[in-house]
């Protein structure tokens, strides 16, 4: 029997009280940013520059962070044991409604990278002498490429060629309503190359009327924006072994802070800093390591056989995230390593240990790993859901007292779902509550009615929000 025909045994003269539940489009609480893990002076730069900018000191960590990878990549490795290291290669994503600071909070880090940049574009002339003497001896046929730490065009060709002339990788930056999962259009190979570039690992990239080029490492971090439409729209639909490599953060609302309380904040440590680690670092085929120490290497194990358990009870994009946290882990560690590198004394950044392992297992752990859980638990609504949470608001909005089922699918739907899809969200809004079978327009009995009369509670509970 189908579902509507339910409908005609129950009461049209009584209301139940409407689930307004799915009204709300909220999600759970996430955690603030721990800056208590993250050492002097970029903790107080973080907030510094957070408040000046009216932005969430979330998106500045992230920004922090893409800083360090930007200069190093993968002129730095995290040797955890002889078989097992890591770049420090970092992919991060920063998720906001639109106007929530996103960009605000980009632009500082951006102009201190541009000013590495430029001071790496100093020595180019001499690069391009040394180029061209390799060119003339026949141990050279590729283009002169500048020095670069950030570039904003995302195709592969392009990167590639980039990172011919930059060996220690590039920091691919996107401020965008649009999130870029590298799969845009891309064959398997184009994926296969980007899922090559997290590891800075070798790839072949083919072009167009020219030779291919071959790239024995291809290191390329990622900070890019995205609006949570656009991401739950990519989890849903796209490949889903890129987005399970990238660190999330998505704030909740945040306080408004006074003009006067904006204090302005000073770059030049944190510039001078930036400057230290990119003199450290070096190239894939000779990095600087951070190696951990016997007692870092038992604080990990430890970790890891519990990050082992967590996984095999996850699902779906969260399961297939904990299964890359190991590396999520290593590579924190390292970044926390660096940060704590004043180039003082000590011309090297120390062994990793146990200290350091903690730190970035709890900014894992009590952090990163809630605000993933966030944007992955978003993406499980259905078209369905979504659609029966549509339909909920613009009743709500417009206080119709009864409405068309035509009119529900071409005005709260625009059209983008079947009279059938409609059929079933209206039946679904009767169980919640919102609606009920007009029957002045019912048809025989089976047949659903065509019109839909709307609880009047939805008017009482906009006057008393």
């Amino acid at each position: 029997m189908p579902n509507h025909a339910l409908y005609l045994g129950s009461r049209e003269s009584e209301w139940s009280e409407p689930d307004l539940s799915i009204l709300d489009n909220s999600r759970d609480a996430v955690p603030a940013v721990p800056l208590d893990l993250v050492p002097e002076p970029w903790r107080k730069w973080i907030a510094d520059t957070a408040s000046a900018a009216g932005a969430p000191q979330d998106y500045v960590l992230q920004t922090v962070l893409a800083g360090v990878a930007g200069v190093c990549g993968a002129g730095v490795r995290v040797r955890v044991t002889p078989a097992w290291t890591e770049p420090l290669v970092m992919w991060q994503a920063m998720v906001g409604e639109p106007s929530t600071g996103k960009s605000a909070a980009l632009a500082p880090m951006r102009r201190l990278l541009g000013t590495i940049e430029q001071e790496r574009c100093l020595h180019d002339e001499e690069r391009r002498v040394a180029h061209a003497e390799q060119v003339e001896k026949g141990r050279e046929d590729r283009p002169f490429v500048p020095s670069r730490v950030v570039m904003t065009d995302t195709g592969l060709e392009a990167v590639a060629e980039t990172v011919t002339g930059n060996p220690r990788g590039v920091l691919l930056w996107r401020d965008l309503p649009k999130v870029w999962f590298g799969d845009d259009g891309a064959d398997d190979r184009e994926c296969a190359a980007w899922l090559e570039a997290w590891t800075a690992g070798a790839v072949t990239v083919e072009r167009c009327r020219r030779p291919p080029l071959d790239l024995a490492s291809f290191p390329v971090s990622i900070l890019e924006t995205t609006w949570p439409d656009s991401l739950k729209t990519a989890l849903l639909e796209g490949d889903k072994s890129l987005p399970t490599r990238f660190l999330y953060v998505w704030p909740g609302p945040q306080d408004y802070r006074a003009l006067a309380a904006r204090e302005p904040v000073h770059d030049d440590e944190v510039l001078q800093r930036l400057r230290r680690l990119s003199a450290l670092a070096r190239t894939p085929d000779d990095p600087c390591e951070l190696r951990f120490d016997e007692r870092g290497v038992k604080a990990l194990d430890g970790l890891l056989i519990d990050l082992h358990a967590a996984r095999r009870s996850a699902e779906g994009l969260e399961a297939a995230w904990l299964g890359k946290s190991r590396a999520f882990i290593v590579r924190l560690a390292g970044v926390l390593e660096l940060l704590g590198f004043t180039g003082g004394p000590r011309s090297r950044p120390g062994a990793i240990g146990a200290e350091q392992v903690e730190a970035a297992a709890a900014l894992w752990r009590s952090y990163f790993w809630p605000h993933a859980r966030a944007v992955f638990d978003s993406a499980v609504l259905s078209d369905h859901g979504r659609r029966v949470r549509r339909v909920a608001r613009w009743l709500r909005d417009t206080r119709l007292k009864s409405v068309p089922r035509e009119e529900v699918r071409r005005r709260a739907l625009r059209q983008a779902a079947t009279a059938e899809e409609t059929e079933h969200v209206l039946q679904r809004l009767h169980y919640l509550g919102y609606v009920q079978p007009d029957p002045a327009y019912r048809y025989k009995t089976g047949r659903p009615s065509s019109h839909w009369l709307v609880n009047p509670a939805l008017a009482e509970f906009i006057k008393s929000g």
